[in-house]
């Protein structure tokens, strides 16, 4: 379509030919490719709830201009943008529209879940509860932190890092500094103990996979020590069974102690290798993960800050992205653990079936 002698709702200019023009592809509204990038979203959002089409030849409008009756209107208070009376959810962020109720508990307008009368915050995501001010006020996440708010850790401030990883911020923080000052290997005791599925919990999925691929194959190719580690405690407890000390005299029972010493040492003999082998390539692979684990979550978290912050301009829009895209993933760590020991079963067992048909 021809936009010419259209005028940008953005900056108010008009829409030469040639020009980078995008296009809503909500309301279908055209403006400078460069104004939307600077606001961060098309310059009608507050009127995307109420079903606006934008149509060729009409006035263009300005989301700053109020296009709502007075008094017939819901203010965002994530955002800020204009709502209908009786909008559910907010037509820019989606955020929810929770029922005003001062004497009883307070539901969040971002998450929805319930909180006590007096609270300020939201007790699962952090977002201010009605008539509490800002987005996030104090950021509850840094409650145990030296680190000041402000404070930048390489390019982003130490209050939108914190919103990112959440649970345990305050030890990430300080890990996040040295990293930024050149330093490249921390110990996380966490990934080092629930490797690969700490990945998962923190929303490391490349980097989960890969590690869970390292485990996966480091336990078949370890297969054979542990049919080694079979084969040696039935041989152990055939030999055991095989020993008949009923009615036996007293010189018999030495010699059968003798024979259970002679047996143990021999089961002890050839499992030492099998069993220090499995040992060794599970300890290496759990250090590289601790090693290597904080590094991986820190370049995720300033790649991911840098994509939403070149996205999005308003603040409170931009915390809440933050809050979306960081925290934890439990079902993300479950379904890690249970796919890891289904993934082997399955392997182990097609294993076998070729082994058994050829």
């Amino acid at each position: 379509m021809n936009y010419s002698n259209q005028t940008c709702p953005h900056c108010g200019k008009p829409l030469a030919e040639g020009e980078d023009i995008v296009v809503c592809p909500v309301c279908a509204t055209p403006q400078h490719r460069e104004c939307w990038m600077q606001a961060g979203h098309c310059a009608n959002d507050s009127l995307h709830a109420s079903g606006y089409v934008w149509q060729k030849g009409e006035t263009a409008r300005n989301n700053n201009e109020d296009t709502t009756p007075a008094g017939d209107s819901k203010t965002c208070h994530i955002c800020g943008s204009e709502n209908p009376a009786d909008s559910l959810h907010c037509g820019n962020c989606g955020a929810l529209f929770g029922e005003e109720n001062n004497n009883g508990p307070k539901t969040c307008s971002f998450c929805g879940t319930q909180n006590d009368n007096d609270a300020r915050h939201c007790k699962n995501c952090g977002a201010p509860l009605q008539g509490t001010g800002t987005f996030f006020g104090t950021n509850p996440y840094l409650r145990n932190s030296d680190i000041a708010p402000d404070e930048l850790i390489g390019e982003h401030k130490a209050d939108d890092l914190a919103l990112f990883v959440q649970a345990s911020a305050h030890r990430y923080l300080p890990k996040f500094k040295r990293f930024a000052n050149g330093k490249k290997l921390s110990f996380n005791f966490a990934a080092f103990f629930f490797a690969p599925y700490w990945f998962f919990y923190r929303k490391l999925y490349k980097i989960g996979i890969f590690f869970m691929i390292m485990f996966v194959t480091s336990s078949m190719l370890l297969t054979g020590f542990s049919n080694q580690l079979l084969d040696a405690a039935t041989e152990y407890s055939n030999a055991i069974s095989a020993l008949n000390l009923e009615n036996a005299t007293e010189e018999q029972l030495a010699a059968a102690e003798e024979d259970v010493i002679r047996i143990g040492n021999e089961f002890v003999s050839k499992i030492k290798k099998p069993m220090l082998v499995m040992a060794a390539v599970t300890v290496v692979l759990r250090l590289i993960c601790a090693l290597t684990a904080d590094l991986f979550y820190y370049k995720k978290i300033v790649a991911d800050m840098k994509i939403i912050n070149d996205s999005v301009r308003e603040e409170n829009l931009r915390k809440v992205m933050i809050t979306r895209r960081g925290g934890l993933a439990p079902l993300a760590f479950a379904a890690s653990l249970l796919g890891e020991n289904m993934l082997i079963s399955v392997l182990v067992y097609a294993a076998d079936f070729i082994m058994n048909s050829f």
